[in-house]
Protein backbone atom coordinates (compact mmCIF):
# COMPACT_ATOMS: atom_id res chain seq x y z
CA UNK A 1 0.00 0.00 0.00
CA UNK A 2 2.79 2.40 0.92
CA UNK A 3 4.63 1.58 -2.29
CA UNK A 4 1.51 2.36 -4.31
CA UNK A 5 1.14 5.71 -2.57
CA UNK A 6 4.76 6.62 -3.30
CA UNK A 7 4.35 5.53 -6.93
CA UNK A 8 1.19 7.62 -7.32
CA UNK A 9 2.90 10.63 -5.73
CA UNK A 10 5.90 10.30 -8.04
CA UNK A 11 3.62 10.08 -11.08
CA UNK A 12 1.75 13.22 -10.02
CA UNK A 13 4.99 15.13 -9.52
CA UNK A 14 6.24 14.13 -12.97
CA UNK A 15 2.94 14.80 -14.70
CA UNK A 16 2.31 18.18 -13.08
CA UNK A 17 4.88 20.19 -15.13
CA UNK A 18 3.70 18.64 -18.41
CA UNK A 19 0.07 19.33 -17.55
CA UNK A 20 0.91 22.89 -16.58
CA UNK A 21 2.72 23.43 -19.86
CA UNK A 22 -0.21 22.03 -21.87
CA UNK A 23 -2.59 24.23 -19.92
CA UNK A 24 -0.43 27.26 -20.56
CA UNK A 25 -0.30 26.53 -24.31
CA UNK A 26 -4.06 25.97 -24.44
CA UNK A 27 -4.60 29.38 -22.84
CA UNK A 28 -2.90 31.10 -25.80
CA UNK A 29 -5.54 32.93 -27.83
CA UNK A 30 -5.53 33.63 -31.57
CA UNK A 31 -7.27 37.01 -31.43
CA UNK A 32 -4.25 39.15 -32.31
CA UNK A 33 -5.36 41.11 -35.40
CA UNK A 34 -2.46 41.25 -37.86
CA UNK A 35 -1.89 41.30 -41.62
CA UNK A 36 0.87 41.84 -44.17
CA UNK A 37 1.07 44.57 -46.76
CA UNK A 38 1.79 42.05 -49.53
CA UNK A 39 0.78 38.41 -49.26
CA UNK A 40 2.44 37.64 -52.61
CA UNK A 41 5.89 38.99 -53.53
CA UNK A 42 6.85 38.67 -57.19
CA UNK A 43 10.37 38.02 -58.43
CA UNK A 44 11.40 39.26 -61.87
CA UNK A 45 14.73 39.60 -63.68
CA UNK A 46 15.59 42.85 -61.85
CA UNK A 47 14.78 41.51 -58.36
CA UNK A 48 17.07 43.02 -55.71
CA UNK A 49 15.26 41.89 -52.60
CA UNK A 50 12.05 43.12 -51.03
CA UNK A 51 10.48 44.33 -47.80
CA UNK A 52 7.95 42.50 -45.67
CA UNK A 53 5.62 44.76 -43.70
CA UNK A 54 3.49 43.33 -40.90
CA UNK A 55 0.95 45.53 -39.15
CA UNK A 56 -1.64 44.90 -36.50
CA UNK A 57 -3.19 46.06 -33.25
CA UNK A 58 -2.90 44.95 -29.66
CA UNK A 59 -6.32 43.56 -28.59
CA UNK A 60 -5.75 44.97 -25.11
CA UNK A 61 -7.42 48.38 -25.13
CA UNK A 62 -4.89 49.68 -22.64
CA UNK A 63 -2.05 48.64 -24.92
CA UNK A 64 -0.46 46.44 -22.27
CA UNK A 65 2.05 43.82 -23.34
CA UNK A 66 4.89 43.40 -25.79
CA UNK A 67 4.76 42.55 -29.48
CA UNK A 68 7.11 40.08 -31.18
CA UNK A 69 7.04 39.41 -34.93
CA UNK A 70 8.96 36.51 -36.51
CA UNK A 71 9.29 36.14 -40.29
CA UNK A 72 10.37 32.59 -41.16
CA UNK A 73 11.43 30.94 -44.37
CA UNK A 74 11.12 27.22 -45.19
CA UNK A 75 13.20 24.66 -43.33
CA UNK A 76 16.25 23.23 -45.10
CA UNK A 77 19.27 21.06 -44.41
CA UNK A 78 22.55 22.66 -43.35
CA UNK A 79 26.13 21.59 -42.65
CA UNK A 80 28.61 23.20 -40.23
CA UNK A 81 32.28 22.22 -40.02
CA UNK A 82 34.74 23.38 -37.42
CA UNK A 83 38.31 24.23 -38.37
CA UNK A 84 41.04 22.21 -36.68
CA UNK A 85 44.81 22.31 -36.84
CA UNK A 86 46.47 19.23 -38.40
CA UNK A 87 50.28 19.20 -38.73
CA UNK A 88 50.35 22.98 -38.73
CA UNK A 89 47.59 23.33 -41.32
CA UNK A 90 44.01 24.46 -40.72
CA UNK A 91 41.57 21.92 -42.14
CA UNK A 92 37.83 21.30 -41.95
CA UNK A 93 36.80 18.91 -39.19
CA UNK A 94 33.99 16.39 -39.22
CA UNK A 95 30.75 17.88 -40.57
CA UNK A 96 27.77 18.36 -38.27
CA UNK A 97 24.51 18.16 -40.18
CA UNK A 98 21.22 19.83 -39.39
CA UNK A 99 18.10 18.15 -40.73
CA UNK A 100 16.03 21.31 -40.29
CA UNK A 101 17.22 24.90 -40.12
CA UNK A 102 15.33 28.06 -41.11
CA UNK A 103 16.45 29.30 -44.51
CA UNK A 104 15.45 32.80 -43.38
CA UNK A 105 14.67 34.07 -39.90
CA UNK A 106 13.96 37.60 -38.69
CA UNK A 107 12.67 38.47 -35.23
CA UNK A 108 11.43 41.96 -34.40
CA UNK A 109 10.18 43.24 -31.05
CA UNK A 110 9.31 46.53 -29.40
CA UNK A 111 12.08 46.02 -26.82
CA UNK A 112 14.92 43.52 -26.31
CA UNK A 113 13.61 39.97 -26.63
CA UNK A 114 15.32 38.80 -23.42
CA UNK A 115 13.39 41.48 -21.56
CA UNK A 116 10.07 40.20 -22.93
CA UNK A 117 10.37 36.43 -22.40
CA UNK A 118 12.65 34.13 -20.44
CA UNK A 119 15.06 31.75 -22.23
CA UNK A 120 12.69 28.80 -21.77
CA UNK A 121 9.82 30.61 -23.52
CA UNK A 122 12.14 31.84 -26.28
CA UNK A 123 13.23 28.26 -26.92
CA UNK A 124 9.73 26.78 -26.61
CA UNK A 125 8.13 29.15 -29.11
CA UNK A 126 11.23 29.15 -31.37
CA UNK A 127 11.83 32.87 -31.19
CA UNK A 128 15.53 32.21 -31.78
CA UNK A 129 16.81 30.53 -34.98
CA UNK A 130 19.02 28.20 -32.94
CA UNK A 131 15.89 26.73 -31.35
CA UNK A 132 14.63 25.65 -34.79
CA UNK A 133 17.90 23.97 -35.85
CA UNK A 134 17.50 20.20 -35.47
CA UNK A 135 20.71 18.15 -35.37
CA UNK A 136 20.79 15.17 -37.74
CA UNK A 137 24.28 13.87 -36.93
CA UNK A 138 26.34 13.35 -33.81
CA UNK A 139 28.62 16.12 -32.60
CA UNK A 140 32.35 15.18 -32.58
CA UNK A 141 33.74 13.98 -29.28
CA UNK A 142 34.24 16.87 -26.90
CA UNK A 143 32.05 19.15 -29.00
CA UNK A 144 29.17 21.26 -27.77
CA UNK A 145 25.91 21.19 -29.80
CA UNK A 146 25.13 24.77 -28.78
CA UNK A 147 28.46 25.90 -30.28
CA UNK A 148 27.53 24.45 -33.67
CA UNK A 149 24.08 26.04 -33.50
CA UNK A 150 25.70 29.38 -32.65
CA UNK A 151 28.10 28.96 -35.60
CA UNK A 152 25.18 28.31 -37.96
CA UNK A 153 23.40 31.43 -36.72
CA UNK A 154 26.58 33.51 -37.00
CA UNK A 155 27.27 32.40 -40.60
CA UNK A 156 23.73 33.04 -41.80
CA UNK A 157 23.57 36.35 -39.97
CA UNK A 158 26.64 37.44 -41.95
CA UNK A 159 24.73 36.54 -45.14
CA UNK A 160 21.76 38.64 -44.06
CA UNK A 161 19.52 35.57 -43.72
CA UNK A 162 19.18 35.78 -39.91
CA UNK A 163 18.19 39.15 -38.46
CA UNK A 164 17.14 40.52 -35.08
CA UNK A 165 15.85 44.02 -34.33
CA UNK A 166 14.05 45.71 -31.49
CA UNK A 167 12.45 49.12 -31.41
CA UNK A 168 11.96 51.58 -34.23
CA UNK A 169 14.13 51.02 -37.31
CA UNK A 170 17.23 53.21 -37.46
CA UNK A 171 18.48 54.64 -40.79
CA UNK A 172 21.34 52.09 -40.89
CA UNK A 173 19.08 49.11 -40.12
CA UNK A 174 17.11 46.88 -42.48
CA UNK A 175 14.20 46.35 -40.11
CA UNK A 176 12.43 47.37 -36.94
CA UNK A 177 9.12 47.43 -35.06
CA UNK A 178 7.28 50.65 -34.29
CA UNK A 179 4.47 51.02 -31.75
CA UNK A 180 1.78 53.69 -32.19
CA UNK A 181 -1.01 55.03 -30.04
CA UNK A 182 -4.03 52.81 -29.57
CA UNK A 183 -1.97 49.62 -29.63
CA UNK A 184 -1.16 49.79 -33.35
CA UNK A 185 2.18 48.37 -34.45
CA UNK A 186 4.13 48.02 -37.69
CA UNK A 187 7.10 45.72 -38.30
CA UNK A 188 9.31 46.02 -41.37
CA UNK A 189 12.10 43.65 -42.38
CA UNK A 190 14.10 43.39 -45.59
CA UNK A 191 14.33 40.14 -47.52
CA UNK A 192 17.74 40.04 -49.22
CA UNK A 193 18.08 38.90 -52.81
CA UNK A 194 19.79 35.68 -51.67
CA UNK A 195 16.77 34.61 -49.58
CA UNK A 196 15.13 31.50 -51.07
CA UNK A 197 12.08 31.92 -53.26
CA UNK A 198 9.48 29.85 -51.44
CA UNK A 199 6.57 30.03 -49.02
CA UNK A 200 7.17 32.11 -45.88
CA UNK A 201 5.01 32.99 -42.90
CA UNK A 202 4.94 35.76 -40.33
CA UNK A 203 4.14 34.89 -36.72
CA UNK A 204 2.95 37.65 -34.42
CA UNK A 205 3.00 37.21 -30.63
CA UNK A 206 1.61 39.20 -27.73
CA UNK A 207 3.46 38.72 -24.44
CA UNK A 208 2.43 40.12 -21.08
CA UNK A 209 4.55 39.74 -17.94
CA UNK A 210 6.63 37.06 -19.68
CA UNK A 211 3.60 34.93 -20.70
CA UNK A 212 2.36 34.38 -24.22
CA UNK A 213 -1.19 35.73 -24.42
CA UNK A 214 -2.06 35.65 -28.12
CA UNK A 215 -0.50 34.57 -31.43
CA UNK A 216 -1.33 34.72 -35.10
CA UNK A 217 0.24 33.24 -38.26
CA UNK A 218 0.11 34.90 -41.70
CA UNK A 219 1.31 33.18 -44.91
CA UNK A 220 3.58 35.04 -47.32
CA UNK A 221 4.35 33.79 -50.81
CA UNK A 222 7.39 34.61 -52.95
CA UNK A 223 7.11 33.49 -56.56
CA UNK A 224 8.80 34.07 -59.90
CA UNK A 225 6.88 35.74 -62.71
CA UNK A 226 7.38 36.29 -66.43
CA UNK A 227 10.35 34.83 -68.29
CA UNK A 228 12.10 34.03 -65.00
CA UNK A 229 9.33 31.62 -64.05
CA UNK A 230 9.26 29.98 -67.49
CA UNK A 231 13.01 29.36 -67.49
CA UNK A 232 12.91 28.04 -63.92
CA UNK A 233 9.99 25.71 -64.66
CA UNK A 234 11.70 24.41 -67.78
CA UNK A 235 14.98 23.77 -65.93
CA UNK A 236 13.17 22.06 -63.05
CA UNK A 237 10.53 20.01 -64.84
CA UNK A 238 12.32 19.26 -68.14
CA UNK A 239 16.02 19.38 -67.41
CA UNK A 240 17.01 17.42 -70.57
CA UNK A 241 15.05 19.75 -72.82
CA UNK A 242 16.46 22.78 -70.98
CA UNK A 243 20.02 21.51 -71.51
CA UNK A 244 19.34 20.80 -75.19
CA UNK A 245 17.86 24.26 -75.76
CA UNK A 246 20.81 25.87 -73.94
CA UNK A 247 23.33 24.03 -76.14
CA UNK A 248 21.43 24.95 -79.33
CA UNK A 249 21.24 28.62 -78.29
CA UNK A 250 24.99 28.63 -77.54
CA UNK A 251 25.76 27.04 -80.94
CA UNK A 252 23.52 29.52 -82.72
CA UNK A 253 25.14 32.46 -80.93
CA UNK A 254 28.63 31.18 -81.79
CA UNK A 255 27.69 30.64 -85.44
CA UNK A 256 26.13 34.09 -85.68
CA UNK A 257 29.21 35.74 -84.14
CA UNK A 258 31.56 33.87 -86.49
CA UNK A 259 29.44 34.80 -89.53
CA UNK A 260 29.30 38.46 -88.52
CA UNK A 261 33.05 38.84 -87.90
CA UNK A 262 33.85 36.95 -91.10
CA UNK A 263 31.89 39.50 -93.13
CA UNK A 264 33.40 42.50 -91.33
Amino acid sequence: MVKRLFAALAFMLCAAPAAAQQQQQSDVRSDLPAAVAEEQITVSSDYRGSYVTVFGVNPDRRGRGDIVVVVRGPEEQAVVMRKRRVFGLWMNGDPVRFSEAPSFFAVLSNRPLRSIANPEAIWRYQLDPAASAELASAVPAGGDPSAYRAALVRLRRAQGLYQEYYGRAAPDQRGGLTMYQGGLFRAVVRLPANAPIAQYHADTYLFRDGRLISAQRIPIGIARVGIERRIHDLATNASFLYGLVTVLVALAAGWAAAFFFRRT
